[in-house]
């Protein structure tokens, strides 16, 4: 009985950390109304995380990618088709898709809410991962590395923006579907 209560307070700590941290972003976020949200004494939020930052760390674990990783894995798989669920993108990138659209707060609060943390550059980290991959990929060597810079941002504010408006996974994945299909054809990937 003891262990199924810890596990609703770890539950309720990070739940309510959740929906601070994308109410007002890593800075702005204070201990005590996590704990408040949450319907616990603040010291007992210690108990469980040791800092905030550790607390932000388990807030964020269902996102945090190894980009590169991802987006490579797609290659030693093999499968861009375009018509599979998400166009031009492999199993692997698709399924890692997928689990962000799962998981829409945590992957906002990484990309556009950490300031004042170690994730504070993400964003910048996923343009540039994105960036080389279109690069490795072209097919046209004519294009300026900037034009490929332009692209991947563009992309991933296109992301965000599903993220931001996301109205169910299916809206989602054609949403995506036509802003993939857009960019990679239009370059030749």
């Amino acid at each position: 009985m003891a262990q199924v209560l810890k596990e609703e307070i770890r539950e309720r700590i990070l739940s309510a950390a959740l929906q601070e941290f994308y109410d007002k972003g890593y800075r702005a976020t204070a201990m005590r109304s996590i704990a408040k949200q949450a319907m616990i004494p603040t010291g007992l939020i210690y108990s469980y995380y040791q800092s905030k930052e550790a607390l932000f760390d388990a807030v964020l674990s269902p996102v945090r990618y190894d980009w590169e990783r991802v987006l490579t894995a797609g290659d030693k798989d093999g499968a861009r088709h375009t018509d599979s669920e998400i166009y031009g993108l492999s199993k692997a990138e698709a399924d890692c898709i997928l689990n962000l659209f799962e998981h829409r707060k945590e992957f906002i609060i990484l990309i556009d809410k950490s300031e004042g943390t170690k994730y504070e550059h993400e964003r910048e980290r996923f343009i540039r991962d994105v960036e080389a991959h279109l690069q490795k990929h072209r097919d046209d060597a004519r294009y300026d590395e900037v034009f490929f810079h332009i692209i991947a941002n563009n992309f991933v504010d296109g992301l965000m923006q599903i993220m931001y408006h996301y109205r169910g996974k299916e809206w989602a994945v054609r949403i995506l579907y036509q802003l993939s299909k857009m960019y990679l054809s239009g370059i030749g990937l």
